[in-house]
């Protein structure tokens, strides 16, 4: 459901225009990790985060964001010098068809189909009408958490090989299922709990915009119908959201570690590894 939400937004940014400073009173780098794109708004770099032994993650090796379709030639210019090995693509069979990805023509990322599919467009027809009681972001990062782990396990075969890195993982909104995927990766490198939530709020931050324009317009489709706090939950992220999906793991699996492990199928050795790669 969060994909839903994203589109809304986006095509709502059309109808609003904004001069605040993005940074302004800002941690540094909080500017430095957002990759700059006409036609994505969320697409920032993971690195400069303190992980396991007292280093911190590398930086330009971990990719998330929003939606792909909209790169103008710029950007694909600006996404190249990435140097992107693969990208990691959550999205359902009618998201990408409805907006397919665009990416560098020369050296292209591969691109793992990790199909999360939410039903964005029956989602969308319910947001306009107003419809926002079946909605339920909470839930849905607990499903992500247990029913979709085969999805979250095959990113993490992919990304903890040095051949696949630098590494995208994004979806539409680059908030849940990509915002998601994103918390495994810096919890298994060992970022501290309260640091991988506040990249998590960060979309808050990134597309606040985007969200602000999003609720006008929803809500004037609707004729004033759609819930104003409800509509700015679904189109941001909450902290809530995050917390269920590490509780859910907590309840089937006892523990993180014991999920990596398990549910990811990332051993014991092979996450040292993987943080002999990602961190410096």
């Amino acid at each position: 459901m969060p994909r839903a939400i994203a589109l809304l937004s986006c095509a709502a940014a059309l109808l609003a225009c904004s001069d605040h400073e993005l940074y302004a009173g800002m941690p540094q780098h909080v500017e430095r990790r957002h990759v700059v794109l006409e036609g994505a708004h969320n697409f920032r770099d993971l690195g400069g985060y303190p992980a396991a032994d007292g280093r911190s993650v590398r930086w330009g090796r971990f990719y998330r964001s929003d939606a792909l379709a909209d790169l103008t030639a710029a950007d694909l210019e600006r996404v190249a010098g990435l140097g992107l090995k693969l990208v990691c693509d959550f999205r359902g069979p009618d998201e990408k068809a409805d907006a397919p990805d665009r990416l560098p023509a020369e050296n292209p990322p591969q691109v793992a189909e990790l199909e999360i599919d939410v039903g964005a467009a029956q989602l969308r027809e319910k947001i306009f009408s107003g419809d926002l009681e079946e909605f339920d972001l909470v839930d849905a990062n607990r499903q992500f958490a247990r029913k979709y782990v085969a999805q979250y396990a095959a990113m993490f075969e992919r990304i903890t090989r040095e051949e696949n890195l630098p590494v995208l993982v994004h979806c539409t909104g680059g908030k849940d299922r990509a915002g998601f995927a994103s918390a495994l990766i810096l919890r298994s490198l060992g970022v501290p709990l309260e640091v991988v939530f506040e990249d998590f709020l960060l979309t808050n931050h990134y597309t606040a915009d985007r969200i602000d324009s999003g609720v006008r317009m929803v809500r004037l489709l609707s004729l004033f119908r759609a819930d104003e706090g409800k509509l700015r939950a679904l189109m941001g992220v909450e902290r809530e959201n995050l917390e269920a999906a590490f509780e859910s793991i907590d309840e089937k699996w006892g523990s993180f570690d014991a999920y990596r492990r398990e549910g990811l199928g990332v051993s014991d050795a092979g996450l040292l590894a993987f943080r002999e790669l990602a961190l410096e």
